[in-house]
Parts: structure tokens; sequence; C-alpha cells
């Protein structure tokens, strides 16, 4: 696919890069330059095998809701828009932990988990030693702790497939079982509440026996922070989705879309016979039929133009108020003296920073200028899996970030209480626009054929900034114009006020539209495959292997020869020159970057080389080479930057198939 032009004056942002570095590869950032169209993440789940077999059995339950996951059971199970959560990924950003929207900076709390869920957050982390067993170890200890031993084909090394526990559940439980067998089929129920909803991961029908040992003792299970860990899953799987090169997304998703539809009221069905009382957590109030003939539903671009548009009114900062926090059971309460604690939240290998202080527009604090605490490594921390580290102990290898967590109370962050948080300060509006993502739609950009649903915030948005860019420009002309002069900056100035007062926009005159850069950073296209060479000596055996940078589109592709790098950022570029590539360079055109600046009209060889006629081709070997050649030169000098790709060798010359002995030992 061709990279989207980018107009003079436009940039998607950030403008300052001291938070989102500069050339960082995120799934916005490839929509905006046309490298992906944006197309919908695949959500993989696994609980709906866990769902089919309730309500479940009284004495079943009291030891589930013993464990801590009585307000998960009564949550319910919820169907998950794929497109909803794909147009939040696009606002995530790996760097805060939060959701860049228009009206700032938002994000899933320790609070919605134990509001909306009832998981208990409060209490040790969830990790310990990976300890490394083989299949009979695990059969034992499953026929021991969920009352059968499932088949070695049900195991994937250190998992279990899911569906060898939802099978089991088939068989009910009969009047008379023993509470040793109750409480087996309650951690069989948990398992699968686990892997399947709370911790899932990308397999979408596996869960990690790790969990298995701790649910030994129901009546400790439910002392783990399982609020934290859930989570922190749900922060790496919001930062690993964020790569463009990502088709799916695991993890706690429908804690994700109880808190947008709690936030953002536009974006909710509508429930068709509303509860008065809520007897569980408050996501249980969704645990109902819904109507949903008045929201948009599956559909990614209108998600994405609906949270582009977004208007201050329209995001509701703190959905539970003293009323419902006072009317829902204790134990969705119980920790909200860390609500606010900026800390390491952890669940096994998984370690990621909770940054409340970044929202505590949430809590009903007066939001100031946030710093990057907790930020420093989050490179490191989302390079650390459990791939090859058997016997790991999970606990002494992150000990410092539990030391954290341990002292979480004391790192609770406080504020100031204001009465409206609708609006921020003028200064953090200047602040947060200047390092923000603007656009994710390109608002420059017209489909040749409109398919399906077209938005226009992303235009909307870029003519309320050229209005408010139009008015601060008038008013610095109007500070040094001469009295002659002065009437017409003032009429212009006016007239921007005005315009941007009848559509809403007023608030934009409180602060200064970011300066737009020069030079625009480039970012990473994940669709081009880039291969390093065998050896990077000429001289030996695979030295002239040559790498070629792939995209999309075949009719752009630029290729390099022997040991150069693959792109111009990397120190030490050398590049074979054409007389193509060095008009190019004294252009300034970017050559085999993954984003060149602007396109031009398509040109390819084929299509242009084929429109001379016979006779033109007649003049003799070559000549259509050199029209073709000429061809190509003359768009290079008009500005185009699309290099044709070279021919290639149709087949590989096979090797002699001999024995590898003739003609050396004089005879075969």
């Amino acid at each position: 696919m061709a990279d989207t032009p980018v107009p003079p004056g436009l940039h998607p942002g950030p403008y300052v890069h001291d938070i989102i570095s500069a050339g960082t590869p995120h799934r916005a950032h490839s929509i905006f330059y046309g490298h992906i169209e944006g197309n919908q993440l695949d959500v993989r789940r696994c609980d709906r095998g866990f769902w089919e077999h309730t309500p479940i059995p009284d004495r079943v339950c009291r030891y589930i809701a013993l464990a801590g996951f009585e307000g998960v059971l009564e949550s319910g199970y919820q169907m998950v828009d794929h497109s909803l959560i794909t147009s939040l990924v696009e606002r995530w950003r790996p760097e805060t932990h939060t959701f860049h929207l228009p009206v700032g900076e938002a994000t899933v709390t320790l609070q919605d988990v134990e509001v909306l869920w009832g998981l208990h957050i409060d209490g040790p982390p969830v990790t310990g030693i990976d300890t490394y067993r083989s299949i009979q170890e695990w059969g034992a200890i499953c026929e021991e702790l969920i009352g059968f031993s499932p088949a070695v084909g049900y195991f994937d090394g250190q998992r279990l497939k899911l569906g060898c526990l939802a099978r089991a559940l088939d068989t009910e439980l009969p009047p008379d079982a023993s509470d040793v067998e109750c409480r087996q089929r309650a951690r069989i129920y948990l398992l699968l509440i686990l892997g399947g909803h709370l911790l899932s991961d990308k397999s979408g029908n596996k869960v990690p026996l790790l969990y298995l040992p701790l649910l030994r003792d129901l009546e400790t299970v439910g002392q783990y922070s399982w609020g934290s860990a859930c989570l922190a899953t749900l922060y790496r799987s919001l930062c690993d989705a964020t790569n463009p090169a990502k088709s799916a997304i695991a993890g706690p998703l429908v804690l994700l879309q109880l808190w947008i539809w709690e936030h953002i009221p536009t974006m909710r069905p509508d429930r068709i016979a509303p509860l008065e009382h809520y007897p569980g957590p408050y996501g249980a109030r969704w645990n109902n039929d819904l109507d949903v003939h008045r929201v948009v539903r599956h559909v990614v671009p209108a998600f994405r133009d609906q949270l582009t548009g977004l208007r201050p009114e329209e995001f509701v900062w703190q959905p539970y108020s003293e009323d419902v926090l006072a009317s829902l059971p204790a134990y969705c309460t119980a920790g909200a003296d860390i609500w606010r604690s900026v800390t390491y939240l952890i669940c096994w290998d998984v370690v990621e920073p909770h940054l409340p202080h970044r929202v505590m527009r949430q809590f009903g604090f007066h939001q100031s200028l946030p710093d990057m605490r907790l930020t420093d490594n989050q490179a490191a921390l989302h390079s650390l899996d459990r791939r090859g580290r058997a016997n790991q102990d999970w606990s002494t290898t992150h000990g410092h970030y539990i030391d954290i967590w341990t002292d979480r109370r004391v790192h609770v962050q406080d504020g100031t209480i204001i009465e409206d948080t609708t609006y921020p300060s003028d200064e953090y509006v200047q602040w947060y626009r200047e390092r923000t993502v603007i656009y994710i739609s390109n608002p420059s950009r017209f489909p040749a054929f409109p398919v399906g649903f077209q938005g226009d915030s992303a235009r909307a948005q870029y003519l309320s900034d050229a209005m408010s860019r139009m008015y601060f420009m008038a008013q610095d002309s109007l500070a040094v114009s001469d009295e002659q002069h002065s009437r017409y900056f003032q009429e212009l100035g006016d007239f921007a006020s005005t315009s941007l007062h009848h559509v809403g926009e007023s608030r934009r005159l409180a602060f200064r539209p970011p300066h737009v850069p020069q030079e625009i950073p480039l970012y990473a296209d994940p669709c081009r495959v880039q291969r390093a060479p065998r050896n990077t000596r000429r001289s030996q055996h695979g030295g002239g292997r040559r790498r070629r940078l792939r995209s999309p589109d075949p009719a752009i592709q630029t290729e390099f020869h022997g040991g150069s790098i693959a792109t111009e950022d990397q120190a030490g570029a050398s590049t074979v020159l054409t007389p193509q590539t060095e008009i190019m360079h004294e252009r300034g055109v970017s050559i085999g970057h993954s984003v060149s600046p602007m396109t031009f009209p398509e040109f390819t060889p084929d299509r242009d080389s084929h429109q001379h006629t016979s006779g033109q081709c007649q003049g003799g070997e070559g000549t259509s080479a050199q029209i073709h050649q000429a061809t190509l030169l003359a768009h290079i000098t008009q500005g185009h930057t699309v290099v044709p790709n070279q021919p290639r060798r149709s087949r590989r010359i096979p090797k002699p198939t001999t024995c590898g002995t003739h003609g050396k030992l004089g005879q075969h």
C-alpha cells in the first residue's frame, strides 16, 4: 500500500517528543500514513465453555466466592465488539498506559477493576516459581486437585487445553457429593475463569498450569491481588496490540468494554430492563438484555470517528458517584485506599506500571502536568516472558517491583479536589496537545471509491485547528500592524472566533495551537521485511546477497545490494547509486525509508513501457530499455519517489545432484 501524502501544515503529532519518541511504530501512525487501513483486530477469548455450564451449584459457588471471584460470576457473559476494542487500541499509548483521547488522558485503574468486577486488589501479587513438571507430574496434580487426569493430548507443554475442563463439567455433580468433590469442581471453574476470561492469552483455548498449585488452598486464594494481575494482563495486551504487525489481542477485554461504556455514554447500548438494585458489582448491571439500535456496532471507522470527535461533555470522568459506591457490596470498595497508588502491577512474568497520577480527573482531582514516573524501563519489561525460563523464580526476578507494590500505600497520589472535571486547565491542554497524537485518520485522504462508513470528524477537527491558528495569526499581526491594516486583522480574528463559537470549539482560543515542525519524523512500516546478509564481506560465500524492502504495494519497493543496510537512519548506510537514485539524492528524497513524505501518480514500468508502439520499439536492441530508462528518469525528475522493482532471475540454477566426490577421488 502506498504511503498517504502529507500536505504541508498537517502533522499527526506529537510535536514534542519527550513522552512519545519520534519514529516509534504504532498502529495509529500506520493508519495515518496509509500503511494499513486499520483492519479489525481478532479478539481471542475462550470463556463460552464456562458460561454454558452456569448456573453453578450453590455448594460449588460458595468456594468460588471464597476465592474472591463472586463478582465475576454475577457480571455474567458479555459479547465483545471487536471493532470497539480495535478503536481503543489505536488510542492506547504504551509509554503512559493511558488512552490519548481528545479530552485528555484516561485509563482503566484499580478502581475500575474492583468496582466493576469486585476482584480483590489488595494483597500479595500473583507470582512465584514457575516450576517445570512433566506431563505425568501434572497429571498427578490434576488428579488430586480437579478430580481427574487429562489425557496426554490435552497437554501442551506447561499448559492445559480448556476443552477438557469444559467437558468435565458436562457430568453433573451428584447431590451427595463430598466436600472434596465440590472443591475439585470449584477449581475447574476457576481454571476456566482464569484461562479463558481474566488472564487469557492469544492461544484462545489453553490455561497455564502454574495457576493450579495456587488453587490448592481455596481459603487463601482470595488473599492474592487478582485484580492487579488482571489489570497488568490488560495493560500488556493493549501494549502488544499497538504494534501494527499484530492482528490479534487477548486478555480481560470485557472489562475494557465495560469501562468504555461507563465513561462514554454515547458508545454504550441501552438496557431493556434496567435494574433498580444491583446485588453484585457495578458491572453486573450490564448482565441484562441490551438494546443496540441507537449505537454503532462492529464498524471500526465509525468508532474511530466517534473518538476523534469526542467532546468534553461526552466523557464521564467519574461514573461511580458516592451514592453508587455506597450501594455496592463491601468487596467492591475494600481497596479504595490504594486506588490512586503509583506502583507496579505484577502477574508472574508481566510487570506493568499503574499511573493514576496521569488521570487524576477520574478521581475528582485537579490534573496537573504529570511526570514520567515508573516508565523508564518499559522496553525491558515488555521483553520478558516465560518462554525458555523453566523453574524461574519470578518473585526474585521482580523483587524490586514487588517491593514497590508492597509499599503501595506510601505511593498514593494526592491532589486538589475540584467540582467540575469536564474541562482541565489551559496549561494542561497546551501541554497535552503538543505531546499527543492528534490525528489517526488522515483528513486529507479521500478514497477514490468510498465504500462503507466515511467519517468527517478528522476533517472537522483539522478545520477547527486551522481556524484556531488563523485567529492567533490575526492577533499576532494585529499587534504589529499599523492603524490602516489593523481593522482587517481584527475582522479576521473576529471571524475565526465567531466560527469556533458556533461549532462549540471556542475553548480552543484559550491555548495556542502547536507549531507544525518543518521536519516530520518518519515511522517504520512493519509490513516491510528486512533480511540481513549471510556475510557482510563480498569476497566470502553469501556476501553478495541482495536485500529487498517489501511493501504491500508491489510498485513501491527499493532494492539494495551487497552489505548495505536497509534503512537510511542506521549508521554506516551505503547504497549503490544509479542515475535515478543520484537524482533522488540531489532532490533530498529519502531512499529505502519506510515512509515517504509524499506520493505521486502511479508509475509502473510494465504499463508505461507497453504504451509505446511497435514501430518505436524497432530501433535496435536495447531501445525499449532506453525508452523505459528515459521515462523513469522523467518521472523522477518531476518529483516521483516510486522506484520500480529490478528484474530478478526467473529461477535458480540447480546444483549437480552427484554424490559429491566426482572429480576429487579420480573415479566415481
